[in-house]
């Protein structure tokens, strides 16, 4: 009954930190002549001018449209889907993961817009990349280095790689045709994080703390991406969503709440009763995600990490 919506709004003054006032409209057909739900928000410096509307009070298994305006500029139409409550035989998904902007161009995203039968796009992961230009895919060769061209480690940095893969007009198209259902992996942080670190998270060349760049990593990943914000302290992007009768889908973070990973040939560490992958909070939740939808009768669980 209810659906995230997206936007950022770019300030005609690249040097204002005021907020900028941005409309909002949802209707039941592409032109939005049947308006059915308004309202008005601001974009903030603080969350980079990006906007999220938690719009409900919709129907269930709906298809509806939307727009924002302001100051005169209009966003294109996007279009979305409510998941239906029951009465339901049928559930299509596409599923992605692992766009790296410099390595290559984002055809696949392309087909998901050219596809009217599914219902939504789930994204498992690796929605950026946070290498430097030339460190694992060369984008000068076909025109498209990443923003910033150094390794994103910074709050600023983050943001900029995302507006930057943001501007590849064929993930603009699947997001404005499809509700996305997201769950980030290393890459949004940095190669192999864990919770208390990353592969590729090295202090002694002046990348600083691991929590710094945890918190700026999470921060950009929650303005960008269309995710309803959990209200629970810390990292928190696991939930389910249901599809009807037909399928929950548990998404599971196994990647900011994690044990440093061990080689496979460390047999004393691997069997280690402790380690984790999920974290206490989590597993005790997951399991109980799995055990009510047996009890719903649910015909599928699905896990989406």
């Amino acid at each position: 009954d209810r659906i995230m919506l997206w936007t950022r709004v770019t300030p005609a003054d690249p040097s204002a930190t005021g907020p900028v006032d941005v409309r909002w409209r949802v209707g039941l057909d592409p032109q939005l002549r049947r308006i059915i739900s308004r309202g008005t928000v601001q974009a903030r410096a603080a969350s980079d001018y990006t906007v999220k509307v938690d719009a409900g009070g919709l129907a269930p298994g709906t298809t509806y449209y939307y727009a924002f305006d302001s100051a005169g500029e209009q966003s294109p139409v996007g279009r979305t889907r409510t998941f239906p409550l029951r009465g339901v035989d049928r559930m299509r998904f596409a599923l992605v993961s692992c766009s790296n902007y410099p390595a290559g161009f984002f055809n696949v995203y392309r087909c998901i817009a050219n596809r009217p039968d599914l219902d939504a796009v789930v994204h498992v992961g690796d929605y950026i990349y946070e290498f430097a230009e030339g460190e694992y895919g060369v984008g000068a060769d076909i025109g498209r280095v990443p923003r910033p061209a150094t390794e994103a480690v910074a709050l600023a940095d983050y943001r900029l790689r995302y507006a930057t893969y943001r501007t590849d007009q064929d993930l603009q198209e699947a997001h404005r045709l499809f509700p996305f259902v997201l769950v980030w992996d290393d890459h949004e942080l940095a190669n192999d994080a864990w919770s208390g670190g990353a592969a590729n998270h090295n202090p002694e060349r002046g990348e600083g703390d691991w929590a710094i760049r945890k918190a700026a990593a999470y921060k950009a990943y929650l303005e960008w991406m269309p995710i309803r914000e959990s209200q629970e302290p810390g990292t928190h992007l696991y939930r389910t969503l249901r599809f009807g009768t037909l399928a929950d889908l548990v998404m599971v973070d196994t990647r900011s709440l994690r044990d440093r990973q061990v080689a496979a040939t460390n047999v004393t560490a691997l069997a280690d009763p402790n380690r984790t992958l999920l974290g206490a909070a989590q597993e005790t939740w997951m399991f109980d995600q799995i055990r009510a939808s047996q009890r719903a009768n649910m015909a599928w669980t699905l896990l989406g990490q």
